[in-house]
């Protein structure tokens, strides 16, 4: 049976495109987790980060002023979780899902702002993929790994960055000391709640990026469903990937081809059922992720202290 590579090619290209937000949310949720926060509101902040990406594109007439744009969004929304979670104290998990019900109120009531005739216009330009000199030349390989927009690139040199950042310097030596024990930590002199900010002010960077990734680079306009499910995956594939940017980049990519499986295998329907079909096969990433969180993750162990709060008194 011959095989066509050009399907090959584009599905597994695909899902590298698809991988790339996830990869940059998941690295930055899996710092903060690291240090014994849980932020399940990285779906807002993506939402935000997509949101304010588009509109500083339209608005400016630069995409990559606009990736500027949300990057400061995505830093300002996870900045207002820390200031509730560790300023306050309050729970993370209440608070993470109210960022989200925030983020999407907010979103719904500035689009209306700024489309008032309804209907969103279209980017005229995306950051496209660069192809890399003489290696995206090299048969099927080349085409599906340096083919790619730079989002993907800089995401695959986050990682081995993020892994250095974590098990190889002073300040991830602190991080994960305040995420396996913070009282601990607090009385060997760290200061819990710096090292904690200052994770999230990172997550929040990366975060923000992997919304403008999807807006600027992938589509070329906004709905409020683009991130729909994203954030969620997002936290599964830390705890897929135990707490590791490797087993991010691994968690991410398994989703980002099942995504486009399902796409791919969704362009072939025909007939009465095709669209109840189409529909159903959306399904399987999300069954993916959590077959494997079944069967993966339940010898996996988090920090200690992972969604506890602190308090010195």
């Amino acid at each position: 049976m011959m095989v066509d590579w050009t399907l090959v090619i584009g599905l597994m290209g695909s899902s590298i495109a698809f991988a790339c937000p996830l990869l940059l949310a998941s690295l930055g949720e899996t710092v903060v987790e690291r240090g014994g926060i849980l932020n399940l509101g990285i779906e807002g902040a993506m939402l935000i980060g997509a949101f304010s990406g588009f509109i500083g594109a339209v608005a400016t007439g630069s995409l990559y002023a606009g990736m500027v744009i949300a990057i400061t969004a995505g830093i300002m929304t996870v900045l207002l979780f820390a200031l509730l979670v560790v300023r306050f104290n309050l729970d993370q998990v209440v608070c993470g899902l109210a960022v989200n019900f925030l983020a999407s109120g907010f979103v719904i009531y500035f689009l209306r702002i700024a489309f008032p005739k309804g209907g969103t216009p279209s980017l005229a330009n995306l950051i496209n993929p660069f192809p890399i000199p003489l290696l995206s030349q090299i048969p099927v390989i080349g085409s599906i790994l340096f083919d790619q927009s730079g989002f993907f690139y800089l995401a695959l040199l986050l990682v081995p960055t993020i892994y250095y950042l974590l098990f190889r310097t002073a300040f991830g030596l602190r991080l994960r000391s305040v995420g396996e024990n913070p009282m601990i930590a607090s009385y060997l002199g760290i200061d819990v709640s710096r090292i904690r900010f200052s994770s999230l002010f990172l997550e929040g960077a990366l975060v923000g990026l992997a919304g403008s990734c999807i807006t600027l680079s992938q589509f070329n306009t906004f709905d409020t469903s683009l991130t729909s499910g994203l954030g969620f995956i997002s936290v599964s594939i830390v705890i897929l990937g135990r707490w590791n940017p490797i087993g991010s980049l691994i968690g991410s990519l398994l989703f980002g081809f099942t995504e486009a499986l399902s796409l791919w295998a969704a362009t072939f329907l025909t007939g009465s059922q095709a669209v109840s079909l189409g529909q159903l096969l959306t399904l399987l990433p999300f069954v993916t992720v959590l077959v494997a969180l079944v069967v993966g993750g339940r010898m996996s162990r988090g920090p200690a202290s992972l969604g506890n709060p602190f308090s010195k008194e």
